[in-house]
């Protein structure tokens, strides 16, 4: 016996539904929006990450040496990569460029709720258009997202980062410090970190600003604390909201203790918490940001954001959104040996007009395995015996009223496809109902 790693999972059908069912409803918003899907490597350069989070990254990524000495890394995260690839291959691309991708990061962390080594994001990125175009539609996609999942309890909080950049004139390394601690609501290391830089005296007005969080009245109250540092960025902040509400989006906070403290953000920030997660409710973020010259291109303004599948899946399932897997609509069962041959070629003419169906492999006999299309929840049993065959019909079961009707083989498929009770077959009689057996 053998134990999957700690902070990995295995997903049993019904995980695994839940799971894809996330991922088609993010992809089918992210198309919506014009954005197209791009695939990157599982694992890059190490150095890739570290020139976009710093070496303190190094602590929490899975890292290892090939077999010719390089350092590489399992990804954690997709930005550093989707960046990396448009610098070297897709600076060409007509602009905006919008892309997305789907899948699987690594991150050697804590496993807890909602938490993991191994975990999977919806992460989007919209490069080279004008800063609130771009901003605008980057949040009206998460938000779409989401509200595609089906989930209704969410909370937007926006803020921007570029005030407190303003306001904080250090040097980049301890700007970074002290922008982490904020975000990180670590508001006594703060004063350490401020009275060691001798700016004790700004904690007051940085924590206070970090924990404004309302309407547009905390703008007014960021521009009184910060003054002209705060001006652009309210300013800034009061149009995107405007432009959101063309995207219909009025239900969100100003949020500026919204930070996400690392160097490569520089305007709108924004998290989207689902509070029925409790202390770990937040399902996503991101924000403005210019990372293309730090990976060694030419600085382009880029916005992007990050969603966690997994956490997205848990609020779902808190707000008893359906996410079954897609139900098989038909199970053939032959009524004898004879009629094996005839179930396998009906079964497979289900499946190549796209129905998803099976056919009995056990050599059952017809009342195991009507309990059989039961416990897998088909919608249908296809019966199909030597008096059926004789008249090129089959006996169609509705397996959750038990009616039964014959229907031809030729009109089986639009009577499957065309849902609810399955049309008789046309013999010139009224049509019978069989029995309940076969």
């Amino acid at each position: 016996m053998f134990e999957r790693p700690r902070g990995t999972r295995d997903f049993n059908p019904s995980q695994a539904a839940s799971h894809r069912f996330v991922e088609r409803a993010f992809r089918r918003t992210a198309e919506a929006f014009g954005c197209r899907e791009v695939l990157t490597p599982t694992f890059e350069n190490v150095e890739l990450f570290k020139a976009k989070s710093g070496p303190g990254i190094l602590e929490e990524m899975f890292t290892f040496k090939d077999k010719g000495g390089r350092d590489l890394a399992l990804r954690p995260e997709f930005t550093a990569s989707i960046i990396r690839f448009y610098n070297s291959e897709l600076r060409s691309e007509p602009k905006p460029l919008k892309v997305f991708t789907l899948g699987n990061c690594f991150r050697y962390e804590e496993p807890q709720m909602g938490r993991y080594r191994e975990f999977w994001q919806w992460n989007c990125e919209i490069i080279g258009a004008p800063s609130l175009e771009s901003d605008s539609d980057v949040i009206a996609l998460a938000d779409a997202g989401l509200k595609q999942v089906g989930l209704k309890k969410t909370e937007l909080r926006i803020g921007h980062i570029g005030m407190l950049r303003k306001f904080l004139a250090f040097p980049p390394h301890d700007q970074a410090t002290v922008l982490h601690l904020l975000d990180k609501k670590r508001f006594a290391d703060l004063k350490t970190a401020l009275a060691r830089l001798g700016a004790e005296q700004l904690f007051d007005i940085v924590s206070s600003v970090a924990q404004l969080k309302g309407g547009p009245e905390v703008l007014d109250k960021a521009q009184s604390l910060l003054g002209q540092a705060a001006k652009e960025s309210v300013e800034y902040l009061r149009m995107l909201g405007g432009q959101l509400a063309l995207y219909g989006i009025k239900d969100f906070v100003y949020d500026l203790g919204v930070v996400r403290g690392l160097d490569y953000y520089t305007g709108m920030v924004f998290e989207i918490d689902s509070p029925n997660l409790g202390a770990e409710k937040q399902v996503g973020g991101g924000g403005a940001y210019t990372l293309t010259n730090v990976l060694g291109g030419e600085a382009t303004s880029s916005t992007g954001f990050a969603i966690g599948i997994d956490r997205v899946v848990l609020s779902a399932g808190q707000e008893g959104v359906r996410m079954a897997p897609r139900p098989l609509d038909a199970y053939v069962i032959p009524i004898g040996q004879p009629m094996r041959a005839r179930a396998f070629e009906i079964v497979m003419h289900l499946r190549m007009a796209g129905l998803c169906a099976d056919v009995d492999l056990m050599g059952r006999g017809p009342s195991k395995n009507l309990d059989y299309a039961n416990s897998v929840k088909a919608r249908t049993s296809v019966l199909i015996g030597e008096k059926e065959a004789a008249k090129g019909v089959v006996a169609l079961r509705d397996m959750e009223s038990g009616k039964q009707t014959e229907v031809s083989v030729q009109d089986l498929v639009a009577a499957l496809k065309g849902g609810g009770e399955p049309k008789a077959h046309k013999t010139g009689k009224k049509p019978t109902r069989r029995a309940t057996k076969p």
